[in-house]
């Protein structure tokens, strides 16, 4: 049994560093394309009610300005500009006309608050906790062990492992 220990060995270490190599680079490929506006610091997003959104409210059409949802990070600040005539409503948030008034984000979560100024009289918001490197880290953590030792199981299929041969002592010394 002895033989092949060297052998697993250096056979692991070299296919967990492969894997570690591996999954850096596939999930920092993966986070590059899929990452959304979450990876970045806190900062002040400003709402602007348009001039005349009471009326196409009250007609039942929306403001193309306005989204149905918006995305926030945690430490966001909120700024809602009411431009139009009449005062509106953002949740906790009354926006006097031509005032504005702020909401921070502080914890992640997802919210509809009732809304004065969009048709559905809702409006969607989710907040999220930033992707910092500690969190791209974790696919390393997670993924390199069970990657290794899935290149490890079929690494014995494609070359099985060879003993370590021993030294070969000088037996042929002849004591008189």
């Amino acid at each position: 049994m002895k033989p092949y220990v060297w052998p697993f060995i250096r056979r692991f270490v070299f296919l967990f560093v492969v894997s570690a190599i591996l999954v850096m680079g596939l999930s920092e490929i993966a986070y590059r394309i899929l990452r959304a506006d979450t990876s970045r610091g806190p900062k002040t997003i400003e709402l602007v009610i348009p001039n005349g959104t009471a009326e196409r409210v009250a007609k039942g059409e929306g403001v193309p300005t306005i989204p149905d949802e918006i995305v926030f990070v945690t430490g966001d600040l909120l700024v809602v500009k009411n431009e139009d005539i009449k005062d509106h409503q953002l949740g906790p948030l009354f926006i006097p006309a031509g005032k504005s008034a702020s909401l921070p984000m502080d914890e992640a979560s997802t919210y509809t608050y009732t809304c004065s100024f969009k048709p559905t009289n809702y409006l969607g918001i989710d907040i999220q906790s930033p992707v910092g490197l500690a969190e791209r880290m974790g696919a390393l953590v997670y993924g390199t062990p069970s990657t290794a030792m899935f290149l490890l199981v079929y690494s014995f299929v494609v070359k099985p492992l060879k003993p370590d041969r021993p030294k070969k002592t000088d037996s042929t010394k002849v004591t008189a």
